[in-house]
């Protein structure tokens, strides 16, 4: 992995229109059918016994592509020997389970193969020393992974060969010596399988002064192109890294340089030197703990970063580096070192932890959600438009994706400490989510004219604002556009339905629960459905906590509140787990119509509430799940007790948020 040099589901296809007459360029669209590539590593740095586990979580953020770097060293340990496909007896390298698994998936790979053989490490002889072998093992490899078994086409030759330590101090001694690399591998790869792509080994940015023996970008891909080598690869790998947000200009030794700055750049140079396809094999923040970078703005930048490079004409895949934390090498694997000041440790989605459980809730960190709610929002869609750019607009951005059925845009502000203005959308809708970042709904906004008012937040956070693709099988209803439908449906028509739980706001949705596991949910107007599929039915859906949230957001803690007095009042029960007490109205409504199981514990006495609507105070109560609401006019009447629309008050807006 390179470190910034400053010293520094498979998802269906993405259907993606002609270029807007405003982004036509020089440079043409390339092939955007499977963009979301991460570096995993399986074969190498993931134990065999937690493939599967680490399978789970790829398909679960929506990876399409995975980055397998297939060491010489460790499937030839010796020259002219036999090539080991299935690792060592401490369960790594074991490449054959490795691929199996992720092609059994649906994920693709890009087979990298790199380095100088087992026996001339730490030697570095010069390349005329191994260059034979070199090419023997490229062919072996690609003859056994692509042509035997049809699992990769796609191979990545070394990699970052301009920067010295995978450079010169690898045997690479001069740009000349990787061109032989390169056109051994290049030959030997289309002889073992015809069908066989060549992936320029991943060049990489050099932000500081260029030590020696060292290339920065442009002038080693200029120097390849010098030197007659822009035959032997078909498409061009780099990593852009670099050391601040996509859009905040970064020193590179007499200048500075935005992300359009370098995109610029490197379209100008193909548009010299001939054009190829561009994919990112490494793009990358880490979160250390020095705090350049937070978790939560590393996951910000690693979404707006994606954002950017996708409606870039040229740029075809994107892998991310990396999927999970780094540690101190495989002989830690057991017990992972977590150095927080550890620059390599903290470019992962994951965290490092033994063993990995997916159901872990400290594995996942935000840029796993922020990945998620990329993938999987913008996945079936293809970029419209973009209506503001972050480099011209004074640092709002807003971009809009859809397809026949269904639209996307995607809003955020960097032009921070000033507040972001109003974006306003003109959706032709009736009804919207606003997701933040990570995949949370904040908002469903109603609008009877087709426009929503929406400011993005200060920090550089992306929202999402998605509308149609609504769900069209299940229990259906006159009043909204969503349905109702399996465990939910049957929860619904159980408990209450209409009168307990209100008409739903939302179709099935997917957003972070616990620990940042993705979780379904579906919002209605009095409280929110949670899948457990972990859970027995009836078990399986629970309801959320919307009465907490709701004094949470009126600035209430509950817990501080003065507690009843214990024992409570006659005809009254006193709830020793929260410190409150039911009595009348609401005692005898809690205890018949489904008590703790459905609306959880009193967390305040009935006390007189303000209704801005009603212009009046009524008598209330919250409870963990809801509130309830006494309705002195209709006593006698099954509605003397109503429960509060704590989903719409909670979520509902008019054609604006915040």
């Amino acid at each position: 992995m390179a470190r910034l040099v400053l010293c520094f589901l498979v998802l269906g296809l993405l259907l993606w229109p002609q270029l807007p007459a405003h982004a036509q360029t020089s440079i043409p669209w390339g092939d955007k059918s499977t963009p979301f590539g991460m570096i995993v590593s399986l074969g190498n740095r993931v134990r065999s016994d937690e493939m599967d586990e680490m399978i789970t979580l790829m398909q679960e953020a929506g990876v399409q592509w995975n980055r397998e770097e297939i060491s010489w060293d460790h499937v030839q340990l010796s020259k002219g020997g036999p090539y080991d496909w299935d690792g060592n007896a401490a369960g790594f390298y074991n490449y054959d389970r490795a691929i199996d698994l992720q092609r059994q998936a649906g994920i693709q790979v890009l087979g990298l193969l790199d380095y100088n053989p087992a026996w001339f490490k730490s030697k570095n002889p010069h390349p005329d020393e191994w260059l034979s072998d070199w090419g023997d093992y490229v062919y072996s490899t690609v003859a056994h992974y692509g042509r035997d078994r049809g699992q990769i086409k796609y191979w990545e030759i070394w990699n970052e060969p301009n920067l010295l330590a995978s450079g010169y101090e690898s045997g690479l001694y001069s740009v000349e010596d990787y061109v032989r690399i390169l056109q051994t591998a290049s030959a030997a790869a289309r002889s073992a399988d015809p069908e066989a792509k060549i992936v320029l080994g991943g060049i990489a940015e050099i932000w500081s002064d260029i030590p020696a023996n060292s290339y920065d970008l442009l002038d080693y891909l200029q120097r390849l192109h010098d030197l007659d080598a822009w035959q032997y690869f078909d498409i061009l790998g780099i990593h852009p890294y670099r050391p601040t947000a996509p859009e905040q200009p970064a020193w590179r030794r007499n200048h500075f340089e935005t992300l359009l700055d370098q995109m610029n750049n490197m379209d100008a140079l193909l548009n010299r030197l001939g054009r190829k396809p561009i994919w990112y094999t490494e793009m990358g923040w880490s979160s250390e703990a020095d705090g350049s970078v937070s978790e939560q703005n590393q996951a910000a930048w690693m979404q707006r970063f994606l954002l950017i490079a996708l409606t870039r004409p040229g740029v075809e895949k994107i892998f991310w580096y990396d999927f999970r934390n780094d540690t101190g090498g495989n002989q830690n694997y057991r017990t992972p070192i977590n150095d927080p000041n550890e620059e390599q440790f903290h470019f992962g989605m994951l965290r490092r932890i033994y063993p990995l459980r997916v159901d872990d809730p400290n594995l996942r960190k935000p840029a796993y959600s922020a990945f998620y709610q990329l993938t999987h929002a913008i996945g079936g869609l293809g970029w419209w438009n973009t209506y503001a750019d972050p480099f011209d607009n004074d640092g709002m951005a807003w971009q809009r994706w859809k397809n026949d059925d269904r639209t996307v845009d995607v809003i955020w502000w960097t032009g921070f400490p000033q507040p972001a203005s109003y974006v306003n959308i003109n959706c032709g809708c009736s009804r919207a989510r606003v997701r933040s970042y990570d995949g949370h709904v904040e908002r469903i906004l109603s609008t009877d004219d087709g426009h929503l008012r929406v400011q993005p937040p200060t920090d550089g956070r992306p929202v999402w604002v998605e509308w149609g693709g609504y769900r069209t099988t299940g229990y259906r209803f006159s009043e909204v556009p969503h349905t109702i439908s399996g465990a939910f449906r049957s929860y619904w028509e159980a408990k209450g339905g209409l009168a307990r739980f209100g008409l739903p706001l939302t179709d099935e949705l997917v957003e972070p629960g616990p620990g940042r596991i993705p979780q379904t949910v579906q919002y209605f107007e009095r409280n929110r459905f949670e899948l457990h599929p972990e859970n027995p039915a009836p078990y399986n859906v629970l309801l959320g906590l919307l009465g907490n949230a709701t004094l949470q957001r009126q600035g209430i803690n509950w817990r501080t509140l003065p507690p009843s007095q214990n024992p409570p009042p006659d005809g009254c029960t006193y709830y020793p787990e929260t410190g409150h007490s039911l009595c009348w109205p609401f005692k005898e409504y809690w205890e018949q119509n489904g008590g703790v199981a459905i609306y959880g514990f009193p967390l305040t006495e009935a006390f007189w509430e303000y209704d801005p609507t009603l212009k009046a105070g009524r008598l209330v109560q919250y409870f963990e799940r809801n509130r309830f609401e006494h309705h002195p006019d209709l006593a006698g009447t099954s509605y003397e007790v109503q429960l509060g629309l704590l989903g719409q008050q909670l979520y509902g807006g008019w054609g604006v948020w915040p």
